[in-house]
């Protein structure tokens, strides 16, 4: 499980993903059996204009990822961008729920 990396693959995962949202977390995902799991975590500046807690909500995120790693290996590999939609900085175990529910309407 690595970051995805380069704006051509972010666009590229845009425009031929599928979405799925919960409360506080948007995804768009392409499975893809063949290659290794990639991940983007994105924090929107309009509504943390703030550097400082954009990247507290980043390491979050990707604390979160590490400790649900094998849940997202076993859909079986592709590119995952999280989107964070909520306009308040929520704890961990708030956010490690959201991103288990989008896991589980992920599942092909």
């Amino acid at each position: 499980m690595k970051p995805l990396k380069g704006s051509k693959n972010v666009e590229d995962l845009f425009s031929s993903g599928k979405r799925t949202s919960s409360l506080f977390l948007h995804c768009v995902y392409v499975l893809d059996e063949l290659s290794e799991t990639n991940y983007v975590v994105s924090v929107p500046k309009k509504s943390f204009p703030l550097a400082v807690r954009r990247n507290k909500i980043k390491r979050i995120l990707r604390e979160v990822l590490i400790k649900n790693k094998k849940k997202l290996i076993g859909l079986g590999g592709g590119r995952f961008m999280f989107i964070y939609s909520c306009d308040r900085v929520l704890s961990f175990s708030e956010i490690n729920n959201d991103l288990v529910l989008i896991l589980k309407q992920i599942r092909p």
